[in-house]
């Protein structure tokens, strides 16, 4: 039995969390201190995202981000968003500055 994992009803945020997927676990953590301090500066309540996402805690320690104690941190943190607020965030993050000519 095939069971969608919460990123994979949106075909952008797929693509982001597959690339992120075959990342060095080695560089992870850098990544993950910077959608943490992305996403916390787009929520309203930081202290209230952070209460309630801490609350939902679940580690499995089956995959693949469950390697890395930081990114499994923010994969939870994430799944509290909705999946148009994730993929604006991870796109911001990695899409390249662009610049005026």
């Amino acid at each position: 039995m095939y069971y969608k994992r919460w990123y994979d009803n949106n075909e952008n945020l797929r693509g982001i969390i597959e690339a992120l997927k075959i990342t060095p676990q080695g560089n992870l953590e850098p990544i993950a201190l910077d959608i943490v301090q992305l996403m916390l500066e787009k929520q309203p309540d930081a202290d209230d995202f952070l209460e309630i996402t801490n609350k939902n805690f679940i580690s499995d320690k089956h995959r693949w981000y469950d390697r890395n104690y930081m990114f499994h941190s923010v994969m939870e943190m994430l799944k509290h968003l909705s999946v148009d607020e994730i993929e604006k965030l991870l796109r911001e993050m990695f899409s390249p500055v662009s610049y005026e000519i």
